[in-house]
C-alpha cells in the first residue's frame, strides 16, 4: 500500500513502505519543482516495470543485459477529443538488436504496471473518515 498527504504548498510526501518520495508541481503549474510530478511518477513506474520485464525476458533466452536504456513519455492523442498515448522506447546494443525485437516489445508490455495501464484495471473510489487511516 502507498499513501500521500499534503506538506506544503503543491508538494505532496509520498511512502511506500519504508520508502518516502515528495512529488510538487511544476513552477509554472504553481508548485516549487522540488520533486516528480505524478505523471512523471506514473512513467517512471512504467520505465522501471519494463526494463525489470526485459531483463528477465532476455536472462530467460539466456541473454543476460545491463546494457540498455527505457524511455518513456507522454505522446500527445491520435485524435483531439482523445488523451495523451505512452510511447515506450528501448535501446538496446546492436547484437541484441539484430535478434527478433517480438519478444523484448512483448516483455515490456507484459509487466504488472504497464499492462494494467495498457489494458486498464478497476478502480473503485471509497471516501473513508480520516481516524479510520492506517496507522504508519
Amino acid at each position: 500500500m502507498v499513501f500521500t498527504r499534503p506538506i506544503a504548498g503543491k508538494k505532496l510526501l509520498g511512502t511506500a513502505g519504508r520508502h518516502s518520495v515528495v512529488t510538487d508541481r511544476k513552477v509554472i503549474d504553481g508548485g516549487t519543482d522540488a520533486g516528480c510530478t505524478s505523471g512523471e511518477l506514473l512513467l517512471l513506474a512504467m520505465a522501471s516495470c519494463a526494463t525489470g520485464s526485459i531483463r528477465s525476458a532476455l536472462a530467460a533466452r539466456g541473454r543476460p543485459l545491463d546494457d540498455m536504456r527505457v524511455d518513456v513519455d507522454f505522446v500527445p492523442p491520435k485524435q483531439a477529443s482523445a488523451r495523451d498515448g505512452i510511447l515506450i522506447s528501448v535501446f538496446l546494443p546492436p547484437a541484441v538488436l539484430a535478434d527478433s525485437t517480438e519478444s523484448i516489445i512483448a516483455a515490456a508490455a507484459a509487466g504488472g504496471v504497464v499492462s494494467r495501464v495498457k489494458l486498464g484495471s478497476d478502480v473503485e473510489v471509497r471516501c473513508l473518515p480520516l481516524e479510520t487511516a492506517p496507522q504508519t
